[in-house]
C-alpha cells in the first residue's frame, strides 16, 4: 500500500532539477500514506516517485520495480491479490523475478500482454508504468475504484497523484473552483468521476486506464459494469452454490500479507460476515475492531461484541463522545480528502482507523456487500416509485398535492412520515433516470437556484444519468444498483474508506469487491437479492448457520455518526466563522440563504413535515466543507 506521484513533461517545459524537486514536495505530502519508505526516478521527460507502506516483501519491494532488460519501470499503489497464480504462469513463460512483491507481476504482466494486462488483476491499485523502449507511460485504475489517481493535463505536460492536496503541491496547478460541478455537489453531494469541485484536476474513473505516447493522451475504459441473469441458476441451492465459494476465495485471497490483519467489525451483515470467513481461516484469533458513539439512534455494538464472542476473536471497542467535536478533526478530513465531503462517518471511519493502526496494518472491511447483494434501503424505494409510475400521472400528482396540503395541518401526528410518502409521490412524477438524484438530494433544483448566485450552471446532472444501452434490459433494481456501483461508491464510500484509513498509515480491504464474486452477484436473479422486503437475502441464506441471530433480526444502520448532536460549541463557532466571517466564496452565495440553514441546523432538533434533522445537519456541513475546503487549499472562483 502506498501513494504515487509524478510529472510528465515530453515537451521538457520545466528544467529536470525544477520537476524533480516539485515531485519531491509532492511525495512528501503523501508520507501517511507510506511511512516505510520513498521511490524516486527521474530522467530527461520524467519524475515518478512513491511513499511505501510495506505490506508484502517487506525487504525486497522498493520501488520502482523494473522488468530483466530495465527498460519497463513501475510505481505502484494497492494490492494485487492473485500475485502468485499470475507470477506462475509468467515464470512458466520465461519470465525471471527478483523480489517477492506483487509489484513486480505489474512489469512482466504488461510485457506479455499491454493494456490487456488488466483485466487479469484481482486487487485493489493504481500504478503508473513507463516503457522507455517507447517512451510511452501507461496509468491504471481498478474496476470499482478502491486506490485514486488524480491528474492534471494541460496538453503538454501530466502531473498525477494519490491524494489531491498532494498533487496541489505542484504550484503550477490553477485552483479554481470548477462551477460546473456545484450543481452535483448541492443536490446530491456527489460529483461524478472524471469531474472535480477544482476546474482543472480530474479524477482517473474507475476501471479506466491513460496511455500517454507522443504527446497524445487518451483515456479508455477496460471494465464495464454489466447485469445478465445466468439461466443455469435456477433454485437458491444454485445460487448458494456459486456464490459460496467465491466469497470463501475472496475473503482468504485478502489475507495475503506478511504483516497482521485485522477487520472492522461493526455488527452488519457485510462486517459480520467478513469476520465469519476470516476467522474460520485463522489458525487463532483475529482482531476485529467497533466504534460506537454515546447516544445514537440504535447502537450495534452490542451486536458486534457477540458476533465476536460467537466467531471467537479478540475484540476492541471504541467509545466516542457525541459533543466530541474538535476542530482539528474537520481539518484533517479536508487535508486528506482534499475535497469537499459530504458524508460525516468520516468521522467514526477516521476514529477507527487510527485506533485500529495501533494494532495491525491491515484491516478487512464489508464495504461493496449492498452494491453487490441489494442492501440499501435505497433500492427498494426506487423499485417502489418506479411501481408507482403505473398508476396515471393525475392521480400521482393529486397524491402529492394531498400529502403537501396535510402537513400544513398544526399538530397533525405522523409529520415525518408525511413528508416521507409527500416525497415518494413527488418523486413519482419525475423521469426514471431523475429518479435517484432525487432520493439522494440534499438541495432541491430551486434551493439551489436561490443558495448560488453565479449564472450559467446546468441543473441537469446528466452525468448522473448516463446509463449503458445494456440497461433498457435491466430490472429497475439493477438499474439502482448500477447508479450506486458506478456513482456513489467511488465518489463517496471508497473515497472515505481510503482517505481516513491512509491518514492513519492503515490498508484496508474489501472482499466483497473481489472481481470474481462481482461477475457471481451480477448473474443473481432480483428475488436472491430482495426477498420478502429484506435486502441480502442469498447473504443471510449463506450466513444464517455461521452467526448469531441478532446480525439478521436488527434493522440495517450506516456507519453514520448523529451529527445534529455532535454540534458542540467549537462546532457552532467554525461554522459561523466560516460562513459569516472568513468565507472565500461568500461572492457566490445569498446571505440571507446561507443564514437559514445555518439557523435549522442548530434549532432542528427532531424530523418535522418538511425537513430531518439529518437533513438539516448535513446542509450546513456540506457548506462548512465546501467553503472550509476553499479557505484550505486558496481556491478561487473566476
Amino acid at each position: 500500500m502506498c501513494g504515487i506521484c509524478g510529472i510528465i513533461d515530453s515537451k521538457q517545459k520545466f528544467s529536470r532539477t525544477e520537476r524533480a524537486n516539485v515531485v519531491k514536495q509532492v511525495n512528501i505530502a503523501l508520507q501517511h500514506r507510506g511511512p516505510d519508505e520513498a521511490g524516486y526516478f527521474d530522467n530527461e521527460i520524467a519524475s515518478l516517485a512513491m511513499r511505501r507502506l510495506s505490506i508484502i516483501d517487506l525487504s525486497g519491494g522498493q520501488q520502482p520495480i523494473w522488468n530483466e532488460s530495465k527498460n519497463v519501470l513501475v510505481f505502484f499503489n494497492g494490492e494485487i491479490y492473485n500475485h502468485l497464480e499470475l507470477r506462475e504462469k509468467l515464470e512458466q513463460k520465461g519470465h525471471h523475478f527478483q523480489t517477492q512483491t506483487d509489484t513486480e507481476v505489474l512489469v512482466h504482466l504488461y510485457e506479455e500482454h499491454g493494456t490487456d494486462m488488466l483485466l487479469q488483476l484481482k486487487g485493489m491499485f493504481a500504478f503508473c508504468i513507463h516503457d522507455q523502449r517507447q517512451q510511452s507511460f501507461f496509468l491504471a485504475r481498478d474496476r470499482f475504484g478502491e486506490k485514486p489517481l488524480y491528474y492534471h493535463w494541460d496538453g503538454e505536460t501530466l502531473s498525477f497523484a494519490s491524494e489531491v492536496a498532494a498533487l496541489l503541491e505542484n504550484k503550477g496547478i490553477p485552483r479554481r473552483l470548477n462551477v460546473d460541478a456545484l450543481p452535483y455537489y448541492f443536490r446530491t453531494s456527489l460529483v461524478p468521476e472524471p469531474m472535480t469541485l477544482l476546474q482543472d484536476v480530474q479524477s482517473l474513473p474507475a476501471g479506466h486506464y491513460i496511455q500517454l505516447a507522443d504527446n497524445q493522451l487518451d483515456i479508455k475504459p477496460y471494465f464495464k459494469i454489466n447485469y445478465r441473469i445466468n439461466p443455469d441458476i435456477k433454485r437458491e441451492e444454485d445460487a448458494l452454490d456459486m456464490v459460496r465459494p467465491l466469497l470463501q476465495k475472496a475473503v482468504e485471497r485478502q489475507t495475503v500479507s506478511d504483516v497482521p490483519v485485522g477487520a472492522f467489525l461493526s455488527g452488519g451483515i457485510d462486517s459480520s460476515t467478513v469476520v465469519a470467513l476470516l476467522q474460520q481461516q485463522s489458525s487463532r484469533p483475529i482482531q476485529t475492531f467497533n466504534v460506537r458513539f454515546e447516544e445514537q439512534a440504535y447502537d450495534e455494538s452490542a451486536i458486534a461484541r457477540e458476533v465476536a464472542d460467537y466467531c471467537g476473536t479478540e475484540h476492541h471497542e471504541l467509545t466516542i463522545p457525541n459533543a466530541d467535536f474538535t476542530e482539528g478533526l474537520f481539518w484533517e478530513i479536508i487535508d486528506h480528502v482534499g475535497l469537499p465531503f459530504r458524508d460525516s462517518s468520516a468521522i467514526p471511519t477516521y476514529l477507527i482507523s487510527k485506533a485500529i493502526r495501533q494494532h495491525v496494518k491491515v484491516a478487512l472491511s464489508g464495504d461493496g456487500g449492498d452494491e453487490l447483494f441489494g442492501g440499501y434501503d435505497i433500492f427498494q424505494w426506487y423499485q417502489t416509485i418506479v411501481g408507482l409510475q403505473k398508476i396515471p400521472r393525475p392521480l400521482r400528482y393529486a397524491g402529492n398535492v394531498t400529502f403537501k396540503l396535510a402537513q400544513q395541518i398544526p399538530g397533525l401526528n405522523q409529520q415525518s412520515k408525511l413528508r416521507q410518502l409527500q416525497r415518494v409521490s413527488r418523486t413519482s412524477l419525475l423521469e426514471e433516470s431523475e429518479i435517484p438524484l432525487a432520493l439522494n438530494e440534499f438541495y432541491q433544483p430551486k434551493e439551489i437556484q436561490n443558495l448560488l448566485t453565479i449564472q450559467n450552471y446546468s441543473l441537469q446532472l446528466e452525468q448522473l444519468k448516463d446509463y449503458p444501452k445494456a440497461a433498457n434490459n435491466w430490472s429497475p433494481l439493477r438499474r439502482i444498483m448500477y447508479h450506486r456501483t458506478k456513482h456513489t461508491l467511488p465518489s463517496n464510500m471508497l473515497i472515505k474508506v481510503d482517505r481516513m484509513s491512509m491518514a492513519n498509515s492503515l490498508e484496508v480491504r474489501a472482499p466483497f469487491l473481489d472481481p470474481d464474486l462481482f461477475e457471481a452477484a451480477a448473474q443473481l436473479p432480483d428475488k436472491y437479492l430482495i426477498h420478502k422486503g429484506k435486502g441480502k437475502y442469498l447473504i443471510r441464506q449463506l450466513m444464517k448457520d455461521q452467526l448469531p441471530d441478532a446480525v439478521f433480526s436488527h434493522p440495517k444502520m450506516g456507519f453514520g455518526i448523529p451529527l445534529y448532536k455532535y454540534q458542540n460549541e467549537a462546532y457552532k463557532q467554525l461554522a459561523h466563522r466560516l460562513l459569516f466571517e472568513d468565507n472565500p466564496l461568500s461572492s457566490i452565495f445569498d446571505m440571507t440563504q446561507l443564514k437559514t440553514i445555518f439557523h435549522q441546523a442548530f434549532h432542528l432538533q427532531k424530523n418535522t413535515a418538511k425537513q430531518s434533522v439529518f437533513q438539516s445537519a448535513h446542509r450546513l456541513w456540506m457548506l462548512m466543507q465546501l467553503i472550509g475546503w476553499a479557505k484550505r487549499f486558496n481556491v478561487t472562483v473566476d
